[in-house]
């Protein structure tokens, strides 16, 4: 298992989300994204990008294993109550790519989950004109471990309290080579879920979907091409 361990820091850099980033499991039931507590990571804008470089307290993020993925969601159907029943959903994406599900751990026990889809050019484009299907994505629409991905779709997130320190160790994750220049995609919730993905740099993008919201990552910016060159 890959082990993205945090270094010990201050507690008052929490995103504390629970919730859901897009239509996933039930294509008629859309839970909320929310707020439940935490700092100022949300409160002041910060790239999702930059969470890579912020120090937090020390939470285990590893990859989910195939016999993990049934008490995990478990576990998180607490507060998404739709993951009760995608065991098999999530365990055919993570099959396809084992960089697609995380666990967040506080010693052995788990505090949160951060799933994505690792979108093929074909996926993306699907993506875009509103016709992928989130709730049981076709796997010629997302690459196989250890390819580029064109881009990556936010699935869903649970990170109550501390466990939030985890996204920051994803987001480090989303550094590598591989995945540096493709840019994140998601759908909020709620005018709170939207405001958050604001203050983390995500802007609506037009699309065949009404709510979907757009993260170019940093190496795609202008500036930054300039810079490198």
């Amino acid at each position: 298992m890959q082990d993205l361990r945090q270094p010990g820091g201050d507690p008052a850099h929490t995103i504390s989300i629970v919730g859901l980033l897009g239509q996933v499991m039930q294509p008629n039931l859309r839970p909320n994204l929310r707020v439940v507590g935490g700092g100022d990571a949300i409160s002041q804008r910060r790239d999702f990008d930059d969470l890579a470089r912020l120090t937090l307290p020390r939470i285990l993020v590893e990859r989910v294993e195939a016999r993990e993925i049934p008490p995990l969601l478990a576990f998180a159907a607490g507060e998404i109550p739709a993951l009760a029943a995608a065991s098999g959903a999530v365990s055919r994406v993570a099959e396809r790519n084992r960089d697609s599900v995380w666990v967040f751990r506080r010693g052995a026990a788990p505090v949160g989950i951060y799933a994505m889809l690792h979108l093929s050019k074909d996926g993306l484009e699907r993506l875009l004109l509103g016709e992928l299907d989130t709730t049981q994505p076709d796997p010629r629409a997302l690459v196989a471990s250890g390819e580029a991905p064109s881009a990556i779709y936010k699935w869903a997130v649970v990170a109550p309290g501390m466990a939030s320190a985890g996204i920051c160790a994803i987001s480090r994750m989303l550094q590598a080579d591989r995945y540096a220049t493709a840019n994140l995609f998601a759908r909020p919730t709620t005018m709170g879920g939207e405001r958050i993905m604001a203050s983390l740099g995500f802007g609506r993008v037009r699309s065949g979907l009404p709510d979907l919201h757009r993260y170019v990552r940093v190496a795609n910016r202008v500036g930054h091409s300039m810079a490198a060159a």
